[in-house]
């Protein structure tokens, strides 16, 4: 379906209106997006400030699309690998806002049980798209979701599995992202297969305080992989709803559909430093300026005022995230400090303990022989 085969747009009196695309549940994306921000705003303002959190990676700019996408990983054999600035995402498939703060604050309890910094986590579901284990590591991400995508060809086609018919795996990275040997290892690996795996790129024009244009000859990743073998490249606008929902939307069906992987550039505004303590000195006035410009939130905000919300339920539902993040910052605050004792509890597997070690052979062998028994 397009945009275009959609109900015709709301009239109101002060003038015409898109109407709000009927695939995507709106008021609940709008009780996220508000949430994430709020989430944001707190952080900045007062956690980091007051030092109760030491890390902080802003994800203001980049909720719509993610959130989009998101809501779209309904498959209970989707995962995503995700990095330092999905938390809207993680917030979609359903991380409270008292353990996404407990995190980042060293508390217990929640995913991490508080010994990582705060947005960096896997959120494993029994009944529901997996978060892969995430790491600090700039495009680590991308060869484990090539790795969960490759999985899902493997249940399919040779297990015979049907409860993996139509999953996928979605990879999120930022533009900075797309120079690392993680991201072209994973996009070989994925269009040599056709493997289901999207690759969702966050283009916010900077990697931390290196312009795209030096990463990425051009400065478009996907103006480069236009000629790319077996690869579907889409881009647009992540700041305008209609045309993001259009295309988060186009890019799920063609991997669900079986059509190969799909490559999704998605621009943004950073609206924020790259961390807590970048300052961005290193952009001018005009173009801050012209980044806040570009803020979805206004922009979702006008798209569903007064197609589905009237002024002051928009503003109730402000007022509501506002307070709900409020209160579980409290309750985060209040959790206990992680056992000391527990520190090194899941640094290994301790399910399947070590048989012994092999007595040593006199005969001396090969290196491919060494390589194998080491494996085995």
């Amino acid at each position: 379906m397009s945009i275009a085969s959609l109900p015709s747009p709301v009239q109101s009196a002060t003038g015409t209106y898109e109407y709000p695309d009927s695939r995507f549940d709106w008021k609940r994306l709008a009780r996220i997006f508000l949430t994430s921000r709020a989430l944001d705003n707190l952080e900045e303002k007062k956690l980091f400030p007051d030092k109760q959190i030491l890390y902080q990676f802003s994800a203001r700019g980049h909720e719509l699309g993610q959130i989009l996408l998101g809501s779209l990983l309904t498959h209970p054999r989707d995962a995503a690998g995700a990095y330092y600035r999905s938390r809207p995402l993680l917030l979609t498939l359903g991380l409270t806002p008292e353990d996404a703060l407990a995190s980042g604050m060293a508390k217990s309890g929640g995913i991490s049980d508080g010994r990582d910094i705060g947005v960096v986590f896997n959120f494993p579901q029994k009944n529901g798209p997996q978060v892969l284990p995430m790491a600090g590591g700039v495009g680590t991400q991308y060869t484990t979701t090539a790795g969960w995508a490759r999985a899902i060809r493997y249940y399919q086609e040779t297990l015979r599995n049907r409860s993996y018919q139509g999953a996928m795996a979605v990879v999120l990275g930022g533009d900075g992202s797309v120079a690392t040997n993680g991201f072209w290892s994973a996009l070989n690996t994925a269009t040599t297969l056709s493997l289901p795996m999207l690759f969702y790129i966050e283009d916010n024009g900077y990697s931390i305080s290196v312009p795209a244009a030096t990463q990425t000859p051009g400065g478009n990743i996907a103006t480069n992989l236009g000629s790319f073998r077996n690869l579907l490249v889409l881009e647009g606008d992540g700041c305008k709803p209609a045309s993001a929902a259009e295309l988060v939307f186009q890019a799920v069906r063609a991997v669900r559909e079986g059509r190969g992987p799909v490559l999704l550039r998605i621009t943004v505004p950073r609206l924020s430093g790259h961390s807590g303590q970048d300052t961005q000195a290193y952009k001018s006035g005009e173009l801050l300026a012209s980044e806040r410009a570009k803020d979805p939130l206004p922009a979702l905000r006008r798209y569903l005022v007064p197609a589905l919300f009237t002024e002051a339920e928009w503003q109730d539902l402000e007022s509501e995230t506002s307070a709900a993040v409020s209160s579980a910052a409290e309750l985060a605050s209040n959790r206990k400090n992680p056992d000391p004792a527990s520190a090194t509890n899941h640094v290994f597997a301790i399910d399947n303990p070590p048989l012994g070690p092999r007595a040593p052979e006199p005969a001396r062998i090969n290196m491919l022989d060494a390589i194998r028994r080491t494996l085995q």
